[in-house]
């Protein structure tokens, strides 16, 4: 596992444009050329594993070209652009020039040579390449996507914020659960470019669910204090059936219901213990966390903390 910074700003200004040039070519293999070589900035981040590398990037106006040389020394990805912000263009031989923008996929053979023209502004992107041996699953859906675009559906939602979520905290990861992490990238790739049905159900059983779940729990935490919080909204807004909502808390041998109250009844627990709530009542504190059954909380509450709401906050005071 390679966590690789590539910044403009670290090198000497004299020869900034040079020696940013030749680590980017050697790293990224590209060439990379600024509009304007005394303000030109550019910053990209990019985490390599075994099986998958993931990349942000950050540049003024500016081009970078993967030349027959480059591309020869490529191995067998392909590379998917989501761009964040700003403008930017890409063109591949074999392929029509095409205008990136937020709200589109571009899928990038890596072995083909292209030009990538960055308008300024500055662009922002992110990229997830994958090798092309996991995705023969899904030839259709990627030969019909080569060189071109896709919406930002709901499934490539998914991958882009997994994959993001994985770069931004590959460095506070095992590299065994990097690995981990990499194969549900992987699977989700394949659910975006609509897999066979064979690994779809493989997809289903790894990366999707583990994607699914974290999208959901997180809903659950922006919502946590709304009263009318239920099982059946949450599906709603992520797009699927308030069943399959419950087999995914099933399957780690909870519910909807008990994690909703186990997630409460920890901000109670936070709100009694804090000094400044001293003056709110505990039914008050009940209610901001979202429980509207006091008896309901005062039991749920001492059953998981083996103390009454009013002794949690006793030994705070004491404390």
């Amino acid at each position: 596992m390679t966590i690789v910074s590539i910044r403009s700003q670290d090198f000497e200004i004299s020869r900034r444009v040079e020696e940013f040039q030749n680590v980017v070519a050697a790293i990224t293999k590209v060439d990379f050329v600024p509009d304007d070589r005394d303000s030109f900035t550019s910053e990209t981040s990019i985490g390599v594993l075994q099986n998958l590398i993931v990349g942000y990037g950050r540049h003024s106006a500016s081009t970078a070209l993967r030349t027959l040389g480059h591309a020869a020394d490529t191995d067998d990805h392909v590379m998917f652009h989501i761009p964040l912000s700003g403008s930017c263009s890409i063109e591949q031989r074999g392929g029509e020039r095409t205008e990136l923008k937020y709200g589109l996929v571009y899928a990038d053979p890596g072995e083909v040579p292209g030009v990538l023209r960055f308008y300024g502004e500055p662009t922002e992107g992110f990229y997830v390449s994958v090798p092309r041996v996991h995705l023969s699953n899904a030839t259709m859906g990627l030969n019909g996507m080569l060189r071109g675009t896709a919406p930002l559906t709901p499934q490539w939602r998914l991958f882009f914020n997994y994959a993001r979520s994985l770069h931004a905290e590959m460095s506070n990861l095992a590299p065994a659960e990097a690995e981990q992490c990499a194969k549900h990238v992987q699977d989700l790739t394949l659910m975006a470019l609509g897999a066979t049905r064979e690994a779809a159900e493989v997809a289903a059983g790894r990366g999707v669910r583990v994607a699914r779940i974290k999208a959901v729990k997180a809903d659950v935490e922006r919502h946590l204090t709304v009263p009318g919080l239920s099982a059946d909204g949450v599906a709603s807004r992520h797009g699927i059936s308030p069943r399959y909502l419950r087999s995914l808390f099933e399957s780690e041998g909870t519910s909807f219901s008990d994690f909703v109250a186990t997630r409460r009844l920890a901000l109670a627990h936070r709100m009694l213990s804090d000094p400044r709530n001293a003056g709110k009542s505990i039914a008050s504190i009940a209610m901001s966390a979202g429980f509207g059954d006091l008896s309901w909380f005062n039991i749920r509450f001492r059953r998981a903390y083996g103390l009454a709401p009013k002794d949690v906050r006793a030994l705070a005071r004491l404390r």
